[in-house]
């Protein structure tokens, strides 16, 4: 029997009961609270409880580290195999979504919800393909251990504390990117500028750094509800004014590739910078307006194996006339930090504005060389028969830059779409089974 006849045979309907399961649990960061027993939210918590469960009815054993993060595995050898999946999903619009974002919707040969390619589809074709194997029989040389958290999209706290109480695996791959296998990751930066102004009283946009907010909202000090329909309709953009409330929508994207995106906090700085004297907006058109590399405010770097340095202006949060702008950079090289600082102590004493570092993260790479990044291709190699596209880099952040010896494999296939952070997320079901045959693969390779 073959494995795709196996698996539709024996496993395919209970894989999409998981998924439709994990789905179901809204594990959006609701509130971060440090110790507590959930520290992430009851969504997330709920959704690590449900994984567990099943995980040691199916088999496995089981570990829960304080509700921050969880593994399941199996086998008994002394160095460990790590899956690095997450639970947690980014936040939604459902006047956005043509269905319930948290029930799993097939149409089309299509699963439509809510983080079906990020990351729970992914984790449960990791699950399935450890199950699998188990119930077959396998006796690895290493441990296989699938690792799930409850904070990859705002900063994986789960695994710093996962790694206080757990060794880290000798060797991993991350199921939350893109095939053939990610071998390099930009560095990271968030940053915030502490701001006022003299015409805005209110702003709202975005809720995450990693995210091109297709929302912005605000209040001004002057009545040009006239000359914003008239801008809007000139500009073919989307947006309106109720009760002295102007709104915009964009196009949301993820921060790794903000130029797929149209930033709705760009349309009204736009507006603003146009028909007032708001300090703000003077600054932001002069450092950032319609600007997703950083060249404006003189930071933007190139390497030739991370490629470009990419800059999102990701939140904005003004109320009685103060506030703060968020801004993320995906970075080439870890001398870009200094960069950045440099040039952002420049432009905000400028506008006598200042800026708090949140935090960096330095680049990760493994050679395509390495035993892991080979062992890899090779699995998907044997599924797909695609022998063209080869390993590459990207500037998103997965877990897999929290241990030393780890790539990022999957799941996207070449020449689909990215649908990652944006509404009416989707995963095609042959890519879905392709996944789970990948996955089995490769952990049988690297751990036969």
């Amino acid at each position: 029997m073959s494995f795709k006849e196996k698996f539709e045979k024996n496993y395919k309907d209970e894989a999409l009961k998981m998924l439709e399961d994990v789905i179901s649990f809204p594990s959006v960061l609701d509130e971060y609270i440090e110790n507590s027993e959930a520290p992430f939210g009851k969504a997330n918590k709920d959704c690590l409880d449900y994984v567990i469960t099943k995980a040691t009815k199916d088999g496995f054993k089981t570990f829960n580290a304080d509700n921050y993060a969880g593994h399941l595995e199996f086998g008994d050898g002394k160095e460990t195999l790590g899956l690095l999946a997450h639970l947690d999903v980014v936040p939604v619009n459902k006047s956005e979504w043509v269905s319930d974002p948290f029930k799993l919707a097939i149409r089309e040969g299509k699963m439509f919800a809510r983080g079906v390619m990020d990351d729970k589809g992914p984790f449960v074709a990791s699950y399935y393909a450890m199950k699998m194997l188990k119930d077959e029989g396998f006796k690895p040389s290493r441990k296989i251990r699938l690792i799930f958290g409850c904070d990859e999209e705002s900063g994986s706290r789960c695994l710093e504390r996962y790694f206080e109480l757990m060794d880290e695996p000798e060797i991993a791959f991350s199921p939350d990117a893109e095939f053939p296998c990610i071998n390099g990751e930009k560095g990271m930066m968030s940053y915030d500028i502490l701001v006022s102004d003299n015409v805005i009283t209110y702003f709202k946009s975005g809720e995450r750094y990693n995210i091109v907010p297709s929302y912005a909202e605000m209040k001004i000090n002057k009545n040009l509800e006239k000359e914003f329909n008239n801008y809007i309709k000139e500009n073919n953009y989307k947006g309106e004014v109720n009760n002295g409330l102007y709104k915009a929508y964009g196009i949301a994207a993820h921060a790794m590739c903000p130029e797929k995106g149209l930033n709705a906090s760009y349309i009204l700085f736009d507006f603003l910078s146009k028909y007032t004297d708001s300090k703000l907006a003077s600054f932001v058109e002069k450092y950032y307006l319609f600007d997703t590399y950083g060249k404006k405010a003189g930071y933007y770097d190139f390497d030739d194996e991370m490629k470009d340095l990419t800059s999102n202006f990701a939140v904005v949060d003004i109320n009685n006339s103060k506030g703060k702008i968020g801004i993320n950079c995906r970075v080439p090289k870890d001398a870009d930090f200094d960069l950045i600082k440099s040039c952002l102590s420049k432009i905000c004493k400028e506008y006598d504005y200042e800026y708090d570092v949140l935090f960096t993260s330095n680049r990760h790479y493994i050679s395509s060389d390495s035993e892991l990044v080979k062992s890899l291709m090779d699995s998907y190699v044997k599924v797909t028969n695609d022998t063209t596209n080869k390993p590459f880099s990207i500037g998103g952040g997965t877990y897999a830059r929290e241990c030393k010896y780890a790539v990022a494999f999957g799941p996207l296939f070449p020449g689909r779409e990215d649908v990652c952070h944006i509404a009416n997320e989707y995963m095609y079901l042959e890519d879905f089974y392709m996944l789970v045959e990948i996955y089995y693969n490769a952990i049988y390779n690297l751990t036969k």
